[in-house]
């Protein structure tokens, strides 16, 4: 019995795989008219059941793709552009990207703030504060925002220096609000937008930036995320701010939550992200955790769940298994690192794998192809190469034509979910090479909703009202009913007499009192009335029924009139 469930689960999970495959990935690589070479993610020690996710993934896209370039001649286009290529991993590759805490504008308000994402993305702010005509309302987010356009992928310090500075050229082009004595702060730039009258689009986005912004910065402040962030970055990359292997991490763990500004949800991943450090705690050490930070049991389950993701939670008291190695090793700091980023010293795994295979030198036990290199691709592989380390060459060097080159395609599908700041990275490569990157993914993730989602693991699944486990949809069971069957026919009455007998014994000259006058057969049903319609009441019963009417109990006699043509009781 349990072997044939856990065959109707894994054919329930397929079926959704090759659903993905068939109608999205393939969606993508058909409008874009790419036919890309695939590699896929594989674990080099795979401890977890979802581990082939991305294998059959892999595999669906491949003969999708395959059977449409079959039907379709003209597919892929004639293009001078190199084949693309389309790298597919899952959430299990990089579990430190959706628990860190992460600075960049987009990826911090996402995390911090509370706005509502569905059909559009919006955020609750006070427009106009101040003045008469102040409200509450929900600001859409979006491309069209050339605010956000420009800032998303920036550090929230930048951001706030070039909002005072955009601010400061924006009160320069309008004089009539310049005021040369006062210092250009956020509360001060919200007060003089509050004046303003005209441009009531672009205050309105400088208004909703500027309240986004100053209330990151104070969550920043209150949930003491300074401190906290410091410790997050050495969990993720195994380095201290020297980029050096750090010490008394256990001791910074226990003080961090013992302080009462860092939040349940913060205390969670921290525990979680120290767990991944270790490779594994005692069970009792884990527990003891969890009880010091006085989060709720069902916390301790989101835990667990992690080994269903690949990830070791719990490790014997005497444990010989070797340590696990990084998917990347951690790059050392370059000459012209900045201090003041060493809050961000942790790169998405996601950007590693791209920017491996730009350099050609991915490894192809870890991302193997769907299909045996040939020869032609292993030319294009080295063009790949060779073509990233013409782009180092200074601006002077370049051809003039060389602008107008097609670039290839590298398209990275992550599936259950990427990360704001696996978003930014893919942004930031094709700012800085001469690859333009696509992500692609089921849905974005947000440290909350990668917590909710990682609980609701060990949920039974009956509570996850998941799509394609929901019944079919059927029709009316009323629609399916028998007619009942028809009323039995009435024998008709006995022969009469033939009259000839009767005539014979007639007296014409006998009292009409006396006389025997014949009456008429009686019918079944009597005829309806002129003019009138005479309709059953299982007809009717059927009409209300079709038109939405409930059924009703009527008398065997109830008869409806109407006067309109005569309607066929089917």
């Amino acid at each position: 019995m349990a072997s044939s469930l856990i065959t109707i689960q894994r054919d329930i999970i397929l079926d959704a795989i090759r659903h993905a495959a068939g109608n999205d990935i393939v969606s993508i690589c058909v409008v874009l008219g790419e036919y890309p070479v695939i590699r896929y993610y594989r674990p080099r020690t795979p401890t977890h059941e979802a581990s082939v996710l991305c294998s059959h993934l892999a595999r669906f896209v491949q003969d999708e793709i395959d059977r449409y370039a079959g039907m379709n001649r003209g597919f892929p286009p004639q293009n001078p552009r190199p084949r693309a290529v389309l790298l597919i991993a899952d959430r299990s590759m990089d579990l430190f990207s959706p628990l860190l805490h992460e600075f960049t504008y987009q990826a911090m308000a996402h995390d911090l703030l509370p706005i509502k994402e569905g059909d559009k993305v919006t955020y609750k702010t006070v427009i106009n504060e101040g003045s008469p005509k102040e409200e509450v309302k929900d600001m859409e987010i979006g491309d069209h925002d050339r605010v956000w356009v420009d800032y998303r992928h920036l550090h929230m310090k930048d951001v706030l220096e070039r909002l005072a500075d955009d601010f400061a050229k924006f009160r320069a082009a309008n004089p009539q609000f310049a005021d040369e004595a006062s210092n250009v702060t956020v509360n001060t730039i919200k007060d003089m937008l509050a004046g303003l009258s005209d441009f009531q689009e672009g205050k309105n986005a400088y208004t909703l930036h500027l309240n986004m912004a100053q209330e990151c910065m104070k969550y920043f402040q209150e949930r003491n995320l300074l401190e906290l962030s410091s410790v997050e970055q050495s969990l993720a990359t195994g380095l201290d701010e020297d980029y050096k292997k750090p010490k008394n991490l256990a001791i910074q763990l226990v003080r961090l939550l013992d302080e009462q500004s860092i939040i349940n949800s913060d205390r969670l991943r921290l525990i979680i992200m120290y767990l991944m450090y270790r490779d594994g705690l005692l069970g009792g050490d884990i527990r003891k955790l969890v009880a010091h930070a006085k989060l709720p049991q069902q916390d301790e389950e989101v835990i667990y769940n992690l080994d269903l993701l690949g990830a070791r939670v719990q490790k014997p008291l005497k444990d010989t298994k070797p340590a696990c190695q990084p998917l990347f090793p951690q790059k050392q700091p370059t000459a012209t690192q900045e201090q003041d980023v060493s809050l961000s010293r942790f790169e998405p795994n996601v950007k590693r794998m791209i920017e491996e295979q730009i350099r050609g030198t991915l490894d192809p036990t870890v991302f193997p192809y769907t299909r045996p290199q040939t020869e032609s691709e292993g030319a294009m592989r080295e063009q790949i190469s060779q073509s990233s380390l013409r782009s180092a060459k200074p601006t002077w060097a370049r051809t003039r034509g060389s602008g107008d080159q097609p670039r290839q395609r590298i398209i990275v599908f992550v599936a259950g979910g990427a990360t704001y700041a696996e978003a930014r990275t893919c942004y930031e490569i094709s700012q800085s090479s001469s690859k333009d990157v696509f992500l692609a993914t089921s849905h974005m993730l947000t440290p909350g909703l990668f917590l909710r989602q990682l609980g609701d693991l060990s949920v039974d699944k009956r509570r996850l009202d998941i799509p394609a486990e929901r019944p079919k949809p059927t029709a009316p069971a009323h629609l399916f009913e028998k007619d009942p069957p028809p009323p039995a026919a009435v024998k008709p009455s006995a022969a009469h007499a033939a009259p000839t007998a009767a005539m014979a014994n007639m007296s014409l000259n006998s009292d009409r009192s006396n006389a025997q006058t014949p009456q008429p057969p009686q019918t079944a049903n009597p005829p309806p009335p002129s003019g009138k319609l005479y309709m059953k009441t299982s007809c009717f019963s059927k009409m209300l029924s079709a038109f939405g009417f409930p059924l009703f109990s009527v008398a065997a006699n109830f008869s409806v009139i109407v006067f309109a043509p005569l309607i066929p009781c089917l």
